[in-house]
């Protein structure tokens, strides 16, 4: 770099006699970081369809992995929830809420907790079942009412790899989760 001194405007200046640097590139240097920009570019592209590919690809496993044959009796159906209990006393569920679990016959669950959508896989077990992959819709709940908030914790509870018992009696379902007891009537085919 040339010598420079201090100039009145307390800018830097170039001594007399100094050759002078361009401030601009040249060619090659403008060359230079057209490619690099055009290579970072390119790799943020590939990485993206690379992420979006093996998430694809995963999916595909963990639908497939599950989708076998499901045979209990509850399967096919949506059970509207009627009553959940919890810590020792029952709540009522009115039915305008549509707190409802789906179990499809290719192994597909559902759980509607009023506010959001809960949505996954489940295996049927020797007692009930187990669910996977799930996911669930983000939507807020500001209310007080305790049977909404009770519904929400109560089909929240049903998370990957959680175990539920089932108790199946004609139109009724019983369904065991954490330390939730969900009482459930048969509301139609999924």
């Amino acid at each position: 770099m040339a010598p420079t001194e201090t100039c009145s405007t307390g800018a830097a200046c170039d001594l007399p006699g100094q050759a002078r640097r361009s401030a601009t590139p040249d060619k090659t240097a403008r060359r230079s970081q057209t490619m690099l920009i055009w290579h970072r570019t390119r790799f943020r592209a590939l990485a993206a369809v690379c992420i979006f590919a093996t998430s694809l690809a995963v999916a595909a496993c963990s639908s497939a992995a599950s989708a076998g044959p499901v045979s209990p009796g509850f399967t096919g159906y949506d059970w509207q929830v009627v009553a959940i209990s919890h810590g020792g006393k029952v709540t009522s569920i009115p039915a305008r809420w549509r707190v409802a679990l789906q179990f499809s016959p290719g192994g597909q669950f559902g759980a509607n907790d009023s506010v959001n959508f809960h949505s996954g896989t489940y295996r049927a077990t020797r007692d009930g079942f187990t669910t996977s992959g799930m996911g669930a819709t983000a939507a807020g709940y500001a209310g007080h009412d305790p049977a909404v908030l009770l519904a929400i914790s109560a089909i929240g509870s049903f998370d990957n790899g959680v175990h539920a018992t089932v108790k199946l009696t004609g139109d009724r379902l019983v369904v065991g989760v954490d330390s939730y007891t969900l009482t459930c009537q048969r509301r139609g085919t999924s």
